[in-house]
């Protein structure tokens, strides 16, 4: 039997059964307001929390964004709508967020998220302990650390210790907005994603890498790993090493049901089991640093040399295939510019060239220009065999 609860986040009221089944005794629920990921009303969040009460399960808060003093100001007012006796606890990362809980609410309890940041010694992570108090129940610590990194944290902390063993990993996070501006829009309204979520995929400029998943909503613009977190096949030696609690993250359109055979491993664990369970899980993984391995290290890799470029006739790069309709150009040369009539090279990033004489030019906003200049971003009709992060030069 492995001792480590499993722990999971929740967005409808109707998945309770679910965690009942798979034996889950906490659950995080996230509000459009308080966290960046979450998408419920206020009175939607309190009524999953008594739901889950009612059934035995802990119901958290999730307070997790980064906040200027303006949304600061703006965010506490939600505080007046809210009933925090609902929830047994209040998952924090702002330092403003700490602070404002131990001087308002002092009878609630403090998971601290320190995954990011400057949390990766032990003198960081036990400061949140004397500033926070009694109120620290919980540390929420980085994927960066290693096992035994990790067994250490666990035997000098006061505190119980979480880490997250299956979910997206979060790269990058700006409160600006990235993704909209490339479609031409900065409209407030349309960035409401907890609504209506703005995802698309990114490639990086200096490796071949690509399918980053980005999420653009109003706290900002997140990138993904583009593989998950997958620490399931390590179970023994998790609950071994004493970690109290592993965060199982199925939000993103993963299948919440797939906890009860994750719940499974608890009681009967065997490393086949948690592969079968890799193997049906629908994104890519990898176990982070829980296990450090040199072969993990592909240095060779870092670099694409197709897509570096000191030739004076480089254009821009595509930042946008869409088949059978068009290509999205940004321009990126102070020098050089693009008319309809020019002719240019196409070159992807797995080798292949293309030419193509330019004849028509439309804009985000889909008007037909005669020219484009540096910053812009530019569309043109379809090529095939095209693909984001080709650079394009002028055919001379």
């Amino acid at each position: 039997m492995i001792n480590t609860n499993l722990i999971t986040y929740i967005e409808r009221i109707e998945d309770i059964d679910i965690l009942v089944e798979s034996g889950v005794k906490e659950a995080i629920i996230g509000t459009s307001t308080l966290s960046r990921f979450g998408n419920l009303s206020n009175s939607q969040a309190q009524d999953i929390a008594k739901a889950c009460k009612s059934v035995g399960i802990r119901p958290v808060l999730e307070w997790d964004i980064l906040m200027t003093e303006n949304v600061f100001n703006m965010t506490i007012k939600t505080f007046e709508h809210l009933d925090l006796n609902a929830f047994v606890a209040i998952r924090l990362q702002d330092p403003g967020a700490v602070n404002y809980i131990i001087e308002n609410y002092p009878e609630h309890k403090i998971q601290m998220i320190l995954e990011s940041g400057g949390h990766h010694n032990l003198e960081a992570v036990k400061i949140w302990q004397t500033l926070a108090g009694g109120n620290l129940e919980r540390a929420i610590l980085s994927l960066e650390l290693s096992k035994n990194i990790l067994e250490e944290y666990i035997r000098e902390l006061d505190v119980e210790v979480e880490l997250l063993g299956l979910g997206r990993i979060l790269l990058f996070y700006t409160p600006r907005s990235l993704v909209a501006p490339m479609f031409g829009t900065d409209d407030k309204d349309h960035k409401q994603v907890n609504k209506a979520p703005i995802e698309v995929s990114a490639s990086s400029e200096e490796s071949p890498h690509k399918g980053f998943p980005v999420i653009e909503n109003m706290h900002g613009t997140f990138m993904f790993n583009t593989k998950d977190i997958f620490l399931l096949e390590y179970l023994d030696e998790i609950g071994d090493v004493g970690l109290q609690h592993l965060r199982i993250d199925l939000r993103f359109g993963h299948d919440l049901s797939l906890l009860k055979k994750i719940a499974s491993l608890k009681t009967n664990f065997s490393k086949e089991k948690a592969t079968s369970i890799k193997d049906e899980y629908p994104v890519v993984t990898n176990r982070g640093f829980f296990h450090v391995n040199k072969s993990d290290v592909l240095f060779k890799k870092l670099k694409n040399y197709r897509i570096q470029r000191s030739d004076m006739q480089f254009i821009g790069d595509v930042v946008e295939v869409n088949k059978k309709k068009h290509i999205g150009i940004v321009l990126r040369s102070r020098q050089n510019g693009l008319k309809v009539g020019d002719s240019i090279r196409l070159h992807t990033p797995d080798g292949k060239e293309k030419t193509t004489k330019i004849n028509s030019l439309k804009t985000s906003a889909h008007e037909e220009v005669s020219h484009a200049e540096h910053g812009q971003v530019i569309f043109i009709p379809h090529i095939s065999g095209i693909s984001v992060k080709t650079s394009v030069y002028l055919d001379m």
